[in-house]
């Protein structure tokens, strides 16, 4: 397997981790975006930053797209939630038509390492080596499921 390491420039010995990295494999590349921020006033802003961020590296070091993301961990500061998770999701409505959306996860956490920023992103893209059509399949919801207008806190 051939792997691709992208990182950041570092001056010294505080390389730990790598900023993305690409896996070939015989049918398709499997992309792995660390978790980063972006500036923005607001989470809408820093989400909408963050996703033209990746849509650029994907085209520009892996050729692909967003439309290539398979999935997409949010880590939002819990203070604030839940206007946070409106806006985010206003912003990946924005980047992404169905059918090409992306699995989701979003997470509440207690502050968000980077500075002052409201969001925290990491994503996984696969990209083939040959285009073909997206199949769809609709799904009832789980178990138990809300969306997030149907919750209250």
């Amino acid at each position: 397997m051939e792997k691709t390491v992208f990182r950041r420039e570092n001056e010294g010995d505080d390389e730990v981790a790598a900023t993305a990295v690409r896996t070939r494999h015989p049918d398709h590349d499997h992309v792995q975006l660390d978790g980063f921020v972006a500036p923005g006033e607001t989470p809408k802003d820093q989400a909408d930053r963050g996703l033209s961020f990746a849509d650029r590296f994907l085209r520009e070091y892996c050729d692909g797209s967003l439309e290539d993301v398979t999935m997409i961990r949010h880590f939002v500061r819990e203070d604030l939630l839940p206007e946070a998770e409106f806006e985010i999701g206003e912003a990946c409505r924005n980047h992404f038509a169905s059918p090409e959306l992306p699995g989701t996860v979003m997470v509440g956490v207690s502050d968000v390492v980077g500075g002052d920023h409201a969001v925290k992103m990491e994503m996984e893209a696969t990209i083939p080596h040959e285009r073909e059509e997206t199949e769809v399949v609709e799904l009832p919801p789980p178990p138990g499921y809300t969306n997030s207008a149907e919750r209250s806190e």
